[in-house]
C-alpha cells in the first residue's frame, strides 16, 4: 500500500492539462489513483498521462474509493458546488478550479460542507502562486515602492469555443469574461490592494465570438486603503498577443510584470528582479501548497473563505455593469 496521498481528478478537459503537469511534479508526495469525466476518452487520456489506475464516467463512483484522500475538480463552474459538496461528505480534501462557484449561496454551501466534514477546501487561484506575482508581492510588502496608490491589471486573449461548449453558456460560466478570466484579475487586485470599497464597470459583447455573455469589460475600483484601480479584460483580442500585464504604482516607486518583473525606486531606472525558476510554476506551486495544507492542517492561501470574497467582488462588478453606477461592495458581504 502506497503511503503517498491518493488523488482523484474529476474533469479532464482543457484546464486539467496544466493540473496534470502539477501532479506529475508532485509524484514524490501524491499519486493519481483515478480520473473521471463524462467523456470517457478524456478520462482515459488523463489516466494514461498520470499513470492512474482507473477511469470513471461517474464521479460518485470515484468518491467511493477508500484509497482517495483528495480530489481535484476541473469542471464547468456550475458543477463546482454539487461535486465539491459530495466530495466533502465523502471525507475528501478538495482542490477546486476557480471561481469557487457561480453564486454566493453555492459557495457558502461548499464552505459549510468542508467545515462540517473537517476537510480542506482550496480554490485554484494559481496566479497567487506564480513566481512573478510572489516576487512582486514581497517587494510591495517590504515597502520597496511605498504605499500603493494605483493598481492596473489587464487581460487580453482570444477565446472562441465552438457552439455547444459550456463556456459559451452564461448559466454554466456564471456570466462572460468577468466570470471567466475576471476572477483571476480581481483576486490579484484584492491580494495586492486589500479589500475593495466600490466598483464601476462597463461591458459589451462584440459578437466576434460565440460567447453568450460579455466578452469585454472595463472596471474601475476604489480600495478601502484609498488606492484606486483599473482592470481591462477581453476574450475578443483576435490579433493581440495573450497579455496579462500587472502594474502597481507606489509613492516611492513602481513594480510591474511586463517582460519579467521590473522594479523602479523613486523614479529611477527599472531593474529586473530575478526569479527562482520559470514562471509556469504557478500550477506546480499551487498543487504543492494544497498537499502541504493536507499534511499540516494549515488554511490554504486561497481558501474557500478567501475565494468567497473574490466572488462577492465579481457579483458587485456585474451589478455595476447592469446599473451603470458605482456599487458598494459591502452590500454583497452578506
Amino acid at each position: 500500500m502506497s503511503d503517498k496521498i491518493g488523488i482523484g481528478l474529476i474533469g479532464c478537459g482543457g484546464i486539467s492539462a496544466v493540473h496534470r503537469d502539477g501532479w506529475l511534479a508532485a509524484s514524490d508526495i501524491a499519486r493519481m489513483v483515478a480520473t473521471c469525466d463524462v467523456n470517457r476518452q478524456s478520462a482515459e487520456l488523463r489516466k494514461e498521462e498520470l499513470n492512474a489506475e482507473t477511469a470513471y464516467e461517474d464521479y460518485r463512483l470515484l468518491l467511493k474509493r477508500d484509497d482517495l484522500t483528495a480530489v481535484d475538480l476541473c469542471l464547468p463552474h456550475d458543477l463546482h458546488a454539487e461535486v465539491a459538496i459530495a466530495a466533502a461528505q465523502a471525507g475528501k480534501h478538495i482542490l477546486c478550479e476557480k471561481p469557487i462557484a457561480v453564486n454566493q449561496e453555492e459557495a457558502r454551501r461548499m464552505i459549510h460542507a468542508a467545515e462540517q466534514n473537517a476537510v480542506t477546501l482550496m480554490i485554484a487561484y494559481c496566479e497567487r502562486y506564480s513566481n512573478a506575482h510572489v516576487a512582486m508581492k514581497r517587494l510591495v510588502e517590504a515597502g520597496e515602492i511605498g504605499k500603493p496608490f494605483l493598481l492596473r491589471i489587464d487581460h487580453s486573449q482570444w477565446v472562441d469555443y465552438p457552439a455547444g461548449h459550456w463556456i459559451n453558456d452564461p448559466t454554466k460560466l456564471g456570466g462572460g469574461v468577468v466570470a471567466g478570466s475576471g476572477p483571476h484579475r480581481l483576486d490579484m487586485l484584492r491580494w495586492f490592494g486589500g479589500e475593495v470599497r466600490r466598483v464601476a464597470a462597463r461591458a459589451v459583447n462584440t459578437g466576434l465570438t460565440q460567447l453568450g455573455g460579455e466578452d469585454t469589460a472595463v472596471i474601475a475600483l476604489e480600495f478601502d486603503s484609498g488606492a484606486i484601480g483599473e482592470m481591462t479584460c477581453t476574450w475578443s483580442a483576435r490579433r493581440y498577443p495573450w497579455y496579462e500585464g500587472f502594474l502597481v504604482f507606489g509613492r516611492g516607486g513602481m513594480v510591474h510584470n511586463i517582460g519579467g518583473v521590473q522594479l523602479s525606486r523613486n523614479g529611477g531606472d527599472f531593474t529586473p528582479v530575478p526569479l527562482p525558476h520559470d514562471d509556469a510554476a504557478g500550477f506546480r506551486e499551487e498543487i504543492a501548497h494544497f498537499l502541504s495544507c493536507i499534511q499540516t492542517g494549515a488554511t490554504p492561501l486561497t481558501s474557500g473563505q478567501e475565494a468567497l470574497k473574490t466572488l462577492q467582488l465579481v457579483e458587485a462588478v456585474y451589478t455595476a455593469i447592469k446599473s451603470s453606477n458605482w456599487v458598494d461592495v459591502a452590500a454583497f458581504k452578506r
